[in-house]
C-alpha cells in the first residue's frame, strides 16, 4: 500500500532566497556588461570610420565591416526579445522570482556565460602554462584587418560547427522520428523541437555538441596561425558551451556569445591600439572580471540548488512508493 510520508516541495520553496541587495547588485553588474556590449557597436564604427588607420582602409573593408555590423545588430535586437523574457523585464523578474530568470533572456544569459567562461579559460591557460603547455596567440598585423577578421569569425565558425553539425543532426533526428517540423526553424533554434525528441535523441544531440566542440578546439591548432596545443583544451571547452547555447537559445545566442569573445572585446582592445586611449579598455576589462567572478559564483550556487532540488524530488518519489 502506497502512502505519502512527506509533502512534495512546494513551488514557493523553489524561489531564490538570496537577499534582495545581493540580487540587485548582481542584476546591475549583468546590465552593466550588457551596456558595454551595446556601447561596443558605436565604438566599432568609430574605429573604422573616425580614426586615421580606419579611414585609410579600402572601401571593401569598410563595406564588409558594415555588413557584419548590421547582422550583429539585428541578432542583438532579436536576443533582447527572448526567448522567454524580454530584456527590459529581466531586472524586475529577477528580483521577484529569483536570479534563475537570467536564463529566460538570451542577452542576460550571454553576459553571464561569456564573463564566467572568459575567466575560466584564462585560468586554464595559466595552469597549462605552468605545466609547460603553451596556448599561443594569433600574430597581430594591421589592427583594422585583425578587427575585421575577429568580426567575421563568429558567423563563419558558428555556421560550420553549430549549424552544419548540430543543426543538421537535429534535422536528421526529426526526420527519422517522422516529426512535423520546419527545416529552417529547426536550424535556427533546435530547442523548439526538443519536445518531439526522445531521451535517446537528446543524448545523441549532446554527443554531437561534444564532438563538434572538440573539433572546434582542435581546428584552432590544425589551422595554425599562432595557436599551440594548449588552445585545444580551452577552445574545446568554449566550443562545447557554444553548442549548448545554440541548442537552447538558437543561432542568435551562439553567434552573439562568440561575438562577445571577438568583436566585443576587440572593439575596446583595437580602440586602445589605434587611438592610444587605454581608460576604456581598462574599465571594460575590470567590468568583465568583476561580472565574471560574480557569475562563476552564481552559476555554482545555481548548479548546487538544481542538484539539491533533483535529489529532493527523487527522495520524495522513492518514499511515495513505500
Amino acid at each position: 500500500m502506497k502512502s505519502r510520508l512527506k509533502e512534495a516541495p512546494s513551488k514557493s520553496n523553489t524561489h531564490d532566497t538570496l537577499p534582495t541587495v545581493i540580487k540587485l547588485t548582481y542584476v546591475i553588474l549583468v546590465l552593466l556588461l550588457v551596456g558595454l556590449m551595446i556601447f561596443s557597436f558605436p565604438l566599432g564604427l568609430y574605429i573604422i570610420f573616425n580614426t586615421d588607420v580606419g579611414r585609410s582602409s579600402t572601401d571593401f573593408i569598410k563595406a564588409l565591416f558594415m555588413l557584419l555590423w548590421f547582422i550583429y545588430l539585428a541578432l542583438f535586437i532579436m536576443a533582447m526579445k527572448g526567448p522567454r523574457l524580454k530584456l527590459h523585464r529581466f531586472p524586475r523578474m529577477a528580483l521577484k522570482d529569483g536570479l534563475k530568470t537570467i536564463f529566460d533572456n538570451t542577452l542576460s544569459t550571454i553576459a553571464v556565460t561569456f564573463s564566467a567562461l572568459l575567466l575560466i579559460t584564462a585560468f586554464i591557460s595559466l595552469l597549462q602554462k605552468g605545466a609547460g603547455i603553451p596556448t599561443g596567440s594569433l600574430p597581430e598585423t594591421n589592427p583594422i584587418l585583425d578587427f575585421l577578421s575577429d568580426s567575421l569569425a563568429p558567423l563563419l565558425e558558428e555556421a560550420i560547427f553549430r549549424i552544419f553539425a548540430i543543426g543538421t543532426a537535429t534535422v536528421i533526428i526529426l526526420m527519422v522520428r517522422g516529426a512535423n517540423f520546419d527545416f529552417f526553424r529547426a536550424l535556427w533554434r533546435p530547442s523548439e523541437y526538443m519536445p518531439k525528441m526522445r531521451k535517446a535523441d537528446m543524448r545523441l544531440l549532446y554527443l554531437v555538441v561534444f564532438i563538434s566542440g572538440s573539433l572546434f578546439g582542435y581546428a584552432h591548432l590544425a589551422l595554425g596561425g599562432g595557436w599551440e596545443i594548449g588552445k585545444v583544451t580551452t577552445g574545446s571547452l568554449v566550443g562545447i558551451v557554444f553548442g549548448l547555447v545554440y541548442l537552447f537559445y538558437g543561432l542568435p545566442g551562439a553567434v552573439l556569445l562568440h561575438w562577445s569573445f571577438n568583436y566585443f572585446t576587440g572593439s575596446f582592445y583595437y580602440f586602445e591600439k589605434v587611438v592610444g586611449e587605454s581608460s576604456l579598455l581598462y574599465f571594460a576589462d575590470w567590468s568583465i572580471i568583476i561580472v565574471g567572478l560574480a557569475s562563476i559564483l552564481f552559476l555554482l550556487i545555481h548548479a548546487l540548488r538544481r542538484i539539491i532540488k533533483i535529489r529532493s524530488r527523487q527522495g520524495f518519489l522513492k518514499e511515495e512508493d513505500i
